[in-house]
């Protein structure tokens, strides 16, 4: 992709106007580890989570979202499995946008970690606490670097609940989703250790070394391609 530096510092002057970007966030994640994105003319307005019923999949959950939406055609962006949810809104609603960042677009592209982490029910017995106060393993497999990136990923581990997770992960492995939103965009990066790469993924771009939370340590190179994205 073409540096998108002349576009961006043209939007910081001429950004539109009182547009809202719907956003939903990763795993149980709240706004957060979005605030180091800088989209002028745009306005995001924080999806927040409700709390799912054992038998709720993707596409059940997303449609408890909806209501939370409240413009026709609207922007949405999702962060991981917040990416998933941003599919399935966009194939329950007419979207302007649809931008997946960090994510996949169903279970063909999950890593066989994952799928035998979950087959293994391995969700039940992770030690969420331990995660709390972050180490090297979790700073590498979520790509954090900086001092206040991993206090960020710290609070995101403190505050996550495990039945979300647990019903998450179910909800996940059991995605088998065949269609995409027409308006899909996805911007992946090629360091990311949690969803890594698929090597048929259909991406609008790819950010050079860009772990799952690029949007942290890489947020100006993310914040460019969402501005070109939203520009097409």
């Amino acid at each position: 992709m073409a540096s998108c530096k002349p576009l961006f510092a043209l939007c910081l002057i001429f950004g539109d106007v009182n547009q809202n970007i719907f956003v939903i966030s990763g795993l149980g994640a709240d706004h957060t580890v979005f605030k180091k994105l800088v989209l002028p003319g745009y306005t995001l307005v924080h999806i927040q989570w409700v709390t799912p019923n054992k038998k709720d999949t993707l596409a059940t959950y997303a449609q408890k979202l909806l209501p939370q939406i409240t413009q026709e055609n609207p922007i949405v962006l999702g962060l991981s499995l917040g990416g998933m949810l941003a599919v399935e809104v966009g194939k329950q609603i007419p979207t302007r946008k649809v931008i997946s960042l960090s994510s996949i677009s169903g279970r063909s592209e999950l890593p066989l970690y994952f799928k035998f982490a979950g087959y293994c029910r391995l969700q039940k017995m992770l030690p969420l606490f331990a995660f709390a106060k972050g180490n090297r393993v979790t700073h590498w497999f979520f790509g954090v670097k900086a001092a206040d990136d991993k206090l960020i990923l710290s609070q995101v581990f403190k505050d996550l609940d495990r039945h979300f997770l647990y019903w998450a992960l179910n909800a996940i492995l059991n995605w088998d989703n065949q269609v995409l939103p027409s308006n899909l965009l996805r911007i992946h990066g090629t360091n990311d250790h949690v969803l890594p790469k698929h090597k048929n993924g259909d991406y609008f771009a790819l950010i050079e070394n860009g772990s799952h939370l690029m949007l942290l340590d890489q947020s100006q190179k993310v914040s460019e391609v969402i501005l070109t994205a939203l520009k097409m």
